[in-house]
């Protein structure tokens, strides 16, 4: 071979090089267009859990929504049937029911730890101690709307009497929970618990699924709506059927606690599930409280801390942001009171 023939086989082969490399890119071009074009495609399911509806509405390319859903949702019940405390067999049963230290696991030492530990952030606003007064006022049970009555002044003080952060006591060596004869009720910290779990499980199967998952109008954002766009959300009015606001959210979580949900009425008077734990009624000063935040649990919570607190809303609207939240407020005069920073989720970006 000529040294002119090797240098030009050489010159070939750098030009099958180059365009080898050329192709490679443009049809890596050709992949990435086609898979932001694949149109996401959404899975959509109910089910009746914790007293409530759960709707998960969920998109994935790498796996079956289908799938995700179905975890979703037995991630729920189980949630649901492990902390019921009124449900004989539930591990918060048991704990109701025992005296002394009972041996719980990681899990359930953990929940009931954090929502204790709330029951202190929040002045005792949030109290998950007080379900004996929940047991008498009749909301124990979703539906059994029979069993609510307003209870006398002696039986309300009996039941305060046997409520209190300060009687539960932790063991976290031995994984060990001393109720100190409180009934323990998760009712305020369960659905954004279970909302974070889903969550969680969610994005481990799939990091890029998006969608998101409503119990009872507490919702987790998984992603945003086809991967770009805000979800839009309602808020419900209290005294009607259609929304009083919008929020758009690419992430985080909303919650809101009202007055019309489990109530009843006698002489006129509205009696609701919310508590105060100060008095043992229904807490006044709102019709609902809207809390955004990064997480469920964050927004159940103070969902719930913030109705309880409604009479000093200005306190509730400066300091709650403190704390990574926003806040609206539907007074009991159905005055809209907001925090500074709300009104950022209430436009479209």
């Amino acid at each position: 071979m000529r040294i002119s023939d090797r240098k030009d086989l050489l010159k070939l082969k750098r030009v099958f090089a180059v365009s080898a490399v050329s192709l490679l890119a443009v049809i890596g071009v050709i992949l990435v267009v086609y898979i932001r074009r694949t149109p996401v495609v959404y899975e959509d399911s109910e089910a009746f859990v914790m007293g409530t509806r759960l709707r998960v509405f969920l998109a994935s390319r790498k796996i079956s929504a289908d799938s995700l859903i179905e975890n979703v949702i037995k991630e729920f019940r189980r949630i649901d049937a492990k902390f019921d405390p009124y449900r004989e067999g539930s591990i918060i049963y048991k704990l109701n029911h025992s005296s002394g230290w009972v041996k719980v696991d990681k899990e359930t030492f953990s929940l009931v730890e954090t929502a204790v530990r709330y029951c202190y952030t929040t002045n005792g606003a949030f109290d998950p101690t007080i379900g004996r007064l929940i047991y008498l006022w009749g909301f124990a049970k979703f539906d059994e709307r029979k069993n609510f009555r307003v209870p006398s002044k002696e039986e309300i003080e009996k039941a305060l009497s046997r409520s209190g952060c300060k009687k539960v006591k932790f063991n976290e060596d031995e994984m060990m929970i001393d109720t100190g004869g409180v009934w323990i009720d998760l009712g305020g910290i369960a659905k954004g618990y279970a909302l974070e779990r889903s969550y969680a499980l969610v994005k481990n199967l799939d990091p890029d699924a998006t969608g998101f998952i409503d119990i009872g109008g507490e919702i987790r954002i998984v992603g945003p709506k086809y991967g770009r766009a805000p979800w839009v959300i309602g808020v419900r009015d209290p005294r009607g059927s259609g929304a009083i606001d919008y929020l758009y959210l690419t992430k985080g979580a909303v919650a809101t606690s009202g007055d019309y949900e489990r109530y009843f009425v006698v002489d006129g008077v509205r009696y609701h599930h919310i508590l105060n734990p100060k008095d043992g009624y229904p807490a006044r000063g709102a019709r609902s409280v809207t809390v955004i935040a990064d997480d469920a649990v964050t927004a159940d919570v103070y969902s719930t801390a913030g109705f309880v607190m409604a009479k000093d809303w200005r306190y509730v609207l400066v300091h709650f942001p403190e704390i990574g939240v926003q806040v609206m407020m539907v007074l009991d005069n159905g005055k809209i009171v907001k925090s500074d920073g709300f009104e950022y989720y209430e436009k479209q970006r």
